[in-house]
């Protein structure tokens, strides 16, 4: 408890960079009646991405600050501490802007860019793809929500990622004090291309771990063999997810449990093992 708690205090502590990222939810927010702040800290007690886990069951910590305005348009500001990373343990920043909305009051969609700012610079054998592009988008059908969300990663390298979720949400209002507390169980399956479990791999690989698998390779106009950056999608996993929210404006509190069902990228490989934990995030939303 001792050592969670100072991690909380140091995340906290450090400079207003602030979490975007690697995990954003799959169901975008429609435009605000008005502008907003929202700051919030994510506690991960593992950490996971496309059901590969970084280092070994590192805890990440991602404070993060968010501004709305009613047009739609959004910017966010994260950074992340992770655990097991090399000295300094604060990873690297994310910068993202973009635009959220609705086509109808059920129907909501997203867009979005984003650039992570590494804490030390890559070396000359880790993949450059600092940039993202996300298209997101979400419908409700009563208690139940259906989401499809896409990413393109670039630089140097590119790398692409799907994941469509399913969920339901089962909600109380004014129990225990609260605005509401809901429980919202839900599965999601990912695709990726193999860049995309490296992007972040710089910063949150421990020293001798792959965080997943190398990528693809194919001939080049002169035979040689070359990275295939762009080759489709192919399955990476499922998870399933129990979040429990509890809201009381202007604060919102969620503890979730995860469990992570990865599938190899080929029969070569050896299986990778599926694995149980906890998250926990607390907002703060101020007009």
């Amino acid at each position: 408890m001792k050592h969670l708690f100072a991690l909380v205090v140091a995340a906290l502590l450090l400079p207003r960079g602030l979490r975007a990222q690697a995990d954003a939810p799959l169901r975008p927010r429609a435009a605000p009646d008005t502008a907003s702040w929202t700051g919030a800290l994510d506690l991960d007690q593992r950490t996971y991405y496309l059901g590969r886990e970084y280092g070994d069951h590192a805890l990440s910590v991602s404070p993060s600050v968010r501004y709305s305005h009613p047009s739609g348009f959004y910017g966010q500001l994260a950074g992340y501490y992770f655990r097991q990373s090399a000295p300094p343990r604060y990873s690297f920043t994310d910068l993202e802007v973009g635009y959220a909305n609705e086509f109808a009051p059920a129907w909501t969609y997203s867009l979005s860019l984003d650039r992570v700012f590494f804490t030390q610079a890559l070396s000359s054998g880790e993949p450059r793809i600092n940039n993202g592009l996300e298209a997101n988008t979400a419908y409700s059908l009563g208690p139940l929500n259906l989401a499809l969300d896409y990413n393109f990663f670039f630089q140097q390298q590119k790398a692409q990622t799907v994941a469509l979720a399913l969920s339901g949400t089962l909600e109380k209002h004014g129990w225990l004090g609260a605005d509401a507390v809901s429980l919202t169980p839900g599965a999601e399956i990912f695709w990726g291309s193999p860049l995309a479990v490296l992007r972040y791999g710089g910063a949150y690989a421990a020293p001798g771990t792959a965080p997943g698998p190398g990528p693809r390779r194919r001939k080049g106009k002169n035979g040689t063999l070359i990275s295939d950056e762009t080759a489709a999608p192919s399955l990476m996993g499922y998870e399933v997810t129990l979040p429990l929210a509890y809201t009381r404006h202007p604060f919102a509190y969620t503890l979730t449990g995860h469990f992570v069902a990865p599938v190899r990228a080929n029969a070569k490989t050896e299986p990778l093992p599926r694995a149980a934990y906890a998250s926990f995030r607390v907002e703060f939303t101020f007009r």
